[in-house]
């Protein structure tokens, strides 16, 4: 029995709701310190975390296929440069959306958005729902203007955890491949991705707007939120944003663009460079040549959506968002350092894929899920070996080059449709990322919190989200 129930009873206010609601806030807050401290001891640097997966594959490669280390090595090395095409298109979503958030368009927009709710549960649920709605729209976005909407929000209400606001802000990359920036959905709708031969185009009406999806996607995008509403800290154990941090205001690329304005403005002669750069002639002339693109490509195609598509959509919003080409320039480059992790890590994830495919271990994992499974079961088989390779490689893309050259033979033996290896893998994925701390970096940036408090909150929004998506999976054959 709590302490806290103990004062209610001997009070002999001791009702059957707030015994519940106390003893739920004290379990929530034991399940909290426990994910913290776990995550403080044990979670290595994602890099350090693919590199060991690497090593775990070279290890069974050589045990189960009895290749020799050298023709490991030589396969993995071949399959190094493997996907550059894929890792670009993903550095390119990261960058453009970061490019779009951080324009003084959108940062306007944010601080207004924060003024709408007063108390902190609303403030809460507001932040949670929003973040939603940028995820849903793009991941590149939320990963970004959710950093930005924590801080905005934090000036606002200084008195709410600032850890919780973070997390809310965050929680929206539990549905990332439920919208419209999936990115599994939508290289396997796009004409030419890897596994072309073996599944064909897929439709995002099999995937993104399949009722399977729209059921997790929307359960999860009304659950969470309310979830997020049990994470208060007990009173006094609260952690407010250090207003000096808060009080950074802007971005870096904002201010160098305030400083050369300053520059600008006291130099005698601007050139004919400077005026180009900053000509917004020549700015819309480029944003309105992207739209004419866009409006004839939906008009031919109707809603075909895929990464090419997506990326050049960022693109002609972000120069448009940011008036002028050398702002969005700017802001390209600063995005850029965002996506550091993407550009380092995706070769090792070819040359991962490298070793499974040329030493054969693909098709004797591929012959063993068929062993395990069936017809009924084997997305869920694709689900839960998805959220165990997220923990090595901390990216959809990433591990669906891993993934798919042994799912796609297994499920064409059972007869399995494509778009339910595909979408078992995204689920599992999307649901890992909101512990992962891959994804979080860009956020935290902004944020200037830590990772351990950001997962030791999240920890409990990824039970919730398991258990959403395992029921749409099993709900939705």
């Amino acid at each position: 029995m709590s302490p806290e129930f103990r004062k209610l009873r001997d009070a002999g206010k001791a009702d059957d709701q707030q015994i519940i609601r106390v003893e739920v806030n004290n379990l929530i807050n034991r399940l909290l310190m426990f994910f913290v401290n776990f995550m403080q001891k044990y979670l290595p640097d994602p890099f350090t975390i693919a590199w060991l997966i690497t090593l775990v594959v070279c290890g069974m490669a050589m045990f189960i296929t009895h290749k020799s280390p050298m023709d490991i090595i030589t396969y993995w090395g071949n399959g190094f440069f493997g996907i550059l095409t894929f890792a670009m298109q993903m550095t390119m979503v990261l960058v453009t959306g970061y490019a779009l958030a951080s324009a003084d368009m959108v940062n306007n927009f944010l601080r207004r958005l924060v003024l709408i709710p007063k108390t902190p549960k609303q403030t809460i649920l507001f932040i949670g729902f929003a973040s939603m709605v940028l995820y849903y729209f793009n991941w590149g976005l939320g990963l970004i203007a959710g950093g930005l909407l924590a801080r905005e929000a934090a000036k606002i209400h200084p008195n709410v955890d600032f850890r919780l606001l973070v997390t809310a802000a965050f929680s929206g990359i539990i549905i990332t491949h439920g919208g419209l920036s999936a990115s599994v959905p939508l290289v396997i709708n796009t004409k030419g991705h890897l596994f072309e031969k073996q599944m064909g185009l897929v439709p995002l009406s099999q995937t993104i707007f399949h009722p399977q999806t729209l059921f997790i996607t929307i359960t999860l995008a009304i659950v969470i939120p309310l979830v997020c509403l049990l994470l208060f800290p007990k009173k006094g154990e609260e952690v407010l944003a250090d207003p000096a941090i808060l009080s950074e205001g802007k971005t870096d690329h904002q201010v160098n663009d305030a400083s050369s304005h300053k520059l600008s403005v006291s130099t005698s002669e601007v050139n004919l460079a400077d005026k180009m750069d900053n000509s917004k002639i020549l700015n819309f002339s480029l944003g309105l040549m992207g739209l004419v693109f866009l409006v004839a490509y939906f008009a031919k195609n109707g809603f075909n959506l895929n990464v090419n598509i997506l990326i050049f959509m960022f693109i002609v919003l972000g120069i448009l968002a940011h008036g002028s080409l050398i702002n969005y320039s700017k802001a390209i480059n600063k995005g850029a350092s965002t996506a550091g992790g993407i550009i380092l890590q995706f070769p090792f994830y070819a040359g991962i894929m490298g070793i499974m495919h040329d030493s054969g271990l693909v098709d004797i994992i591929s012959k063993g899920l068929l062993s395990m499974s069936s017809y009924h079961t084997f997305e869920l088989y694709c689900y839960f070996s998805s959220l165990i390779i997220s923990i090595f490689i901390p990216s959809a893309g990433g591990h669906w080059v891993v993934q798919a050259p042994f799912m796609l033979p297994a499920a064409a033996e059972l007869g399995v449709e494509p778009w339910k290896v595909a979408m078992g893998v995204a689920w599992g994925e999307s649901i890992w990322n909101v512990v992962c701390p891959f994804w979080a970096i860009p956020l935290l940036a902004i944020a200037k919190i830590s990772i351990r408090d950001l997962i030791g909150f999240s920890m409990i929004l990824f039970i919730i989200g398991n258990v959403v998506a395992v029921t749409g999976i099993m709900l939705f054959q």
